[in-house]
């Protein structure tokens, strides 16, 4: 009698699936580990970085997040797809080939994933650095015209200063002026004021003399 080999149950054939998937799953969360370590690496410098500009790489993050999900509810309707035809087939084979076929698209989508999340983070990086470059071009054009305009407010004050003190000088020097030729009218004022009184007062005199019979000053 010829030997023929043993026919396996149903219920190792779904054991040996569900190891199979285990170890695929096991592989998958080894990668997101690396996927997390990597984001922290980038932690530091996301940190550093203006809000619009997070704003655009949470927003490209969120569109991939988006993606994954769609291609995520794909792979679990593709999954559920072969379940059913894994209960249907009856042979283990085609059911291991098939399950194969959809860790394999896992395996892919979360390598995408992975790629598209470093290429985020380098263009994070390159980003960050000519950020910094600006912020550090706009700072020294900053100080270099508050250093002009402070030194055009310096030589505008002492030109204002320098006019002021001409211009106290020039009034001085009139008022100098001035005031030497007030006296000066008033020294002739008097000097006029005193000779016409020294006439008055001789006229006086001579008048005096002329009626009374008085000696005249030169006898």
């Amino acid at each position: 009698m010829p030997f023929r080999p043993r026919k396996k149950s149903w219920r190792q054939a779904f054991f040996q699936v569900f190891l199979l998937s285990n170890f695929v799953i096991f592989e998958n969360l080894f990668v997101l580990y690396d996927l997390g370590v990597c984001t922290q690496m980038a932690d530091r410098e996301l940190r550093r970085m203006h809000r619009a500009e997070l704003i655009e790489i949470i927003y490209a993050l969120k569109q991939s997040e988006d993606q994954l999900k769609a291609q995520n509810a794909a792979l679990t309707a593709q999954l559920q797809d072969r379940q059913l035809r894994l209960e249907s087939a009856g042979s283990i084979a085609q059911a291991a080939l098939e399950l194969n076929n959809v860790f394999a698209a896992a395996q892919a989508a979360a390598d995408d994933y992975l790629h598209s999340v470093q290429a985020s983070l380098a263009d994070t990086n390159a980003t960050a650095a000519n950020t910094l470059s600006q912020a550090r071009s706009e700072a020294k054009r900053i100080l270099e015209q508050a250093q002009a305009d402070a030194d055009s407010l310096k030589a505008q004050a002492q030109q204002e200063c320098d006019a002021m003190t001409a211009a106290a000088a020039q009034k001085r020097t009139q008022t100098e002026a001035d005031c030497k030729a007030m006296v000066e009218r008033a020294e002739q004022e008097v000097q006029q004021r005193w000779q016409a009184f020294d006439h008055k007062a001789n006229e006086l005199l001579d008048q005096y003399r002329s009626t009374d019979g008085l000696p005249s000053e030169e006898t």
